[in-house]
């Protein structure tokens, strides 16, 4: 027989389980609530493991903190804080009594989408993921970063508003935590259960004008740190994870708000060059930004203002991208 691994993914809301080959094909699923109280905490991670344990061959946990990948020691955080410090890879193997792995959340994810997902090939390149708070796991030269303090990748940390009087509150944890956002929208919209992510979309997608500026300035924040986190390392792809990462809409904004924000242009852009004369039903031809382009320059080789090219493309700042296609009325 071949053998399985049990894989725990802990969540601040729910601890999901599957049982895995060495392939990564699963056989069994399954998912209960995360209590918040240590004793309760553990006797439910046990109660996940107890009825699989004759047939598996080691467990792997992926949960959030500070984790030491050596050691299986870990520093809870966020949701999870009230755990502390606590060796749970010790006290795992005590009760299981086979191989315990245990990393950080997004790493593992990170890990995950290494082996088969999309960063397959990938040389350098990161994983955020958008759940009760913000995650990352950051891949350089083939190899996730650890970093000498296992803190690499900690994105829930960073400082977004450095004006704050409380710096703890304004960190992209504190502000961007898609189940918060959830939870608001829901009360907002008077949704009953106000963790039903699925329900909340419904209001979304068609653009909810009472929760469309709160979704706007989820979607800006993350596409931020993108930025930020490609100013840093320059990266060949950054994938976005989380159960919220299913939403189309989410992609799509993070994508629209991360494309502009300085006059600089990236390869592969597209814009749309706005003609003086009536914008109904004119002729156009096609031009793909090259490099050393700017949105200055165009605009003004095509006799237009930089403003009427940003109005008619919807874009909120002056960043392009070298390879963009800009539509240009002739």
């Amino acid at each position: 027989m071949q053998r399985q691994y049990l894989s725990i993914d802990i969540g601040g809301t729910e601890i999901k389980s599957a049982l895995i080959d060495h392939s990564g094909n699963i056989f069994e699923k399954n998912h209960v609530p995360t209590p918040h109280q240590k004793e309760a905490f553990l006797a439910a991670i046990f109660a996940v493991v107890e009825p699989v344990l004759d047939k598996v061959t080691a467990i792997c946990v992926s949960l959030p903190g500070v984790v030491n990948p050596a050691t299986g020691e870990v520093k809870f955080t966020g949701a999870l804080g009230f755990m502390g410090t606590f060796n749970f890879a010790a006290y795992l193997e005590s009760r299981a009594h086979c191989p315990v792995y245990v990393g950080n959340d997004a790493n593992c994810a990170t890990l995950a989408e290494m082996w088969l997902g999309n960063l397959n090939g990938i040389s350098n390149g990161a994983v955020i993921t958008l759940g009760t708070s913000v995650g990352g796991g950051i891949v350089i030269n083939n190899q996730l970063l650890h970093g000498p303090h296992f803190q690499a990748g900690e994105l829930s940390a960073m400082i977004i508003d450095n004006d704050a009087p409380e710096l703890h509150y304004s960190t992209m944890g504190a502000t961007t935590s898609a189940v918060k956002m959830i939870e608001t929208m829901a009360d907002i919209c008077d949704i009953k259960d106000k963790t039903d992510g699925r329900r909340v979309f419904k209001e979304i997608n068609p653009h909810n004008p009472v929760i469309w500026s709160l979704f706007e300035g989820f979607c800006r924040r993350v596409a931020v740190l993108i930025l930020n986190i490609q100013t840093v390392v320059d990266l060949e792809r950054v994938l976005i994870g989380g159960g919220i990462s299913a939403q189309k809409i989410l992609i799509d904004e993070i994508k629209k708000a991360n494309g502009l924000s300085s006059n600089t242009l990236t390869i592969g852009m597209s814009l749309i060059i706005p003609s003086e004369s009536n914008d109904q039903n004119i002729s156009t031809t096609v031009y793909t930004v090259k490099k050393g382009d700017t949105l200055y320059n165009i605009a003004k080789n095509y006799n237009v203002s930089v403003d009427e090219i940003k109005s008619l493309n919807n874009l909120s700042s002056n960043v392009l991208s070298i390879g963009q296609k800009l539509t240009i009325p002739i």
